[in-house]
C-alpha cells in the first residue's frame, strides 16, 4: 500500500521516530537509561495527561489532587551496571508564566526508598531536565514519585547517566530523536487494519458516530486517547451530556445517544463521584459490535495524505480536494505507533486535531 511503503514522509514527521542515520549523529551515552512514570505499573494518584504530547513526543504525569497530596507512582528501571549515576527530572513550574509563587506542582523522587536532595517541579517556566545530582545506586531501582502539595505537580521523565557531565538534549527534534533512540521506536509504524471509517476521538459525538457506523455495516475504527470512553462525559472530566435529542424533524437523531448515557436522575450533574458517569455503559456497548475495533489509550498526532507524498503539485491550490490514506497513532503509555489506513475519516476529537494535521 502506498501509505505503508511511504510512511517514512508522513505530515508532522517531527513526531515520527528518527531514521538510523540521524540518530547515529545523536546517539545517547552507552550507559544512559530514560525512564517514561506514564508506564510505571503503579501509578497511585497520578493521572496521565496526553494533552501536550503532539508538542513533547511523550504524555506526562500529573499529581491531581485538588489540594491533597496524591497518592504515590511507583515503578522501576534495571540499570546497565551499579555505580554512581547523575539523576535528570524532566519537568516544570506550572506557574512560573504568571510569576505566581509558592511552586504548588512541588514533588520529590524517592530512589529505592531514599529521597533525592533536590526538590522538584520548583524553576522554569517551561519544561526542561531538573538536575537532580549525583547518587550511587545499584543495577535495580526501584522510582518513587511523592506529591508535596496536591496543586499539578508534572513529571515527564526520569533520566539516569552514568556520564556525570553529560547533558540530555532539550530541543524538541534532538529530544524526539533521544526518545526513539532510548525506546527503540519503529520509523515505520506497523499497520493494523484497513477500515471504511476511522473515527478519532472516543468523547459521546465520535462514540455515538462509530456505533451509529458499525450497525449500518461498516468496517469501522475508534481511535480514543484516553483509557475511558465519553470525552467530557466520562469519570475523567465529569460533565453530565445535556442536550436536546430526539427533535422534529429527526425523531431518531439521539437514539445512540440515550444507549450511551442514561437518562438524567436526582443524583446526576456535574462535577460528582467517578461512579455516576458509568464509564462501563459506554464501553460495553462499544464492545458489543462486531464492526467496531476500539482501540484505547491510542493519540493520532500524525497522517498519511496525497500531500505527503506531492507537496507542490502542478495546478493544485490550497483549496484542492484531499485524500487521507491513513492516520498514525501513538499509545500513551507505551509510545508505540500504529498505522491505522481508511477510505473515510472523521474528526470527533473536540479541538480539530485531525483536520489541523491534514491542512483541512
Amino acid at each position: 500500500m502506498l501509505a505503508s511503503i511511504l510512511l517514512a514522509c508522513a505530515a508532522n514527521s517531527f513526531l515520527q521516530p528518527a531514521p538510523a542515520s540521524d540518530l547515529a549523529q545523536s546517539e545517547p551515552k552507552p550507559a544512559t537509561v530514560l525512564v517514561e512514570p506514564e508506564s510505571f505499573t503503579d501509578r497511585g494518584g497520578w493521572v496521565v495527561d496526553q494533552q501536550f504530547m503532539d508538542l513533547m513526543g511523550s504524555p506526562f504525569v500529573m499529581a491531581h489532587g485538588l489540594g491533597e497530596p496524591v497518592q504515590d507512582a511507583v515503578g522501576s528501571t534495571r540499570l546497565p551496571a551499579p555505580g554512581e549515576y547523575r539523576i535528570w527530572v524532566r519537568t516544570r513550574d506550572w506557574v512560573a508564566p504568571w510569576n505566581a509563587p509558592g511552586a504548588p506542582g512541588r514533588f520529590e523522587v524517592k530512589l529505592n526508598g531514599q529521597t533525592l536532595n533536590t526538590q522538584f517541579g520548583i524553576e522554569g517556566a517551561a519544561w526542561h531536565w531538573q538536575n537532580g545530582g549525583v547518587v550511587e545506586l545499584p543495577t535495580d531501582v526501584e522510582i518513587t514519585l511523592h506529591d508535596l502539595t496536591g496543586f499539578n505537580g508534572r513529571c515527564d521523565a526520569i533520566l539516569f547517566a552514568q556520564d556525570t557531565t553529560w547533558q540530555p538534549p532539550d530541543d524538541g527534534k534532538e529530544l524526539a530523536k533521544f526518545r526513539s533512540s532510548q525506546h527503540g521506536y519503529s520509523h515505520y509504524p506497523p499497520d493494523v487494519g484497513d477500515f471504511d471509517l476511522v473515527v478519532v476521538g472516543g468523547g459521546i459525538a465520535g462514540t455515538s458516530a462509530a456505533i451509529s457506523a458499525a450497525r449500518l455495516g461498516l468496517h469501522v475504527a475508534l481511535i480514543q486517547d484516553r483509557p475511558v470512553l465519553g470525552g467530557n462525559g466520562s469519570s475523567e472530566v465529569r460533565v453530565w451530556p445535556e442536550g436536546h435529542t430526539n427533535q422534529q424533524p429527526y425523531p431518531r437523531v439521539g437514539d445512540v445517544v440515550s444507549e450511551l448515557v442514561r437518562k438524567k436522575g436526582g443524583g446526576d450533574g456535574n462535577s460528582k463521584n467517578a461512579h455516576v458517569y458509568d464509564d462501563q455503559r459506554k464501553l460495553k456497548l462499544a464492545q458489543a459490535e462486531p464492526n467496531l475495533t476500539l482501540m484505547l489509550n491510542q493519540r493520532v498526532n500524525s497522517a498519511v495524505t496525497d500531500r505527503t507524498f506531492s507537496s507542490a503539485r502542478q495546478g493544485e491550490g490550497d483549496n484542492q480536494r484531499r485524500k487521507i490514506y491513513s492516520v498514525i497513532a501513538q499509545h500513551t503509555i507505551t509510545g508505540e505507533r500504529l498505522n491505522v489506513r481508511g477510505d473515510m475519516f472523521l474528526d470527533a476529537t473536540g479541538d480539530g486535531v485531525l483536520g489541523a494535521i491534514v491542512g483541512a
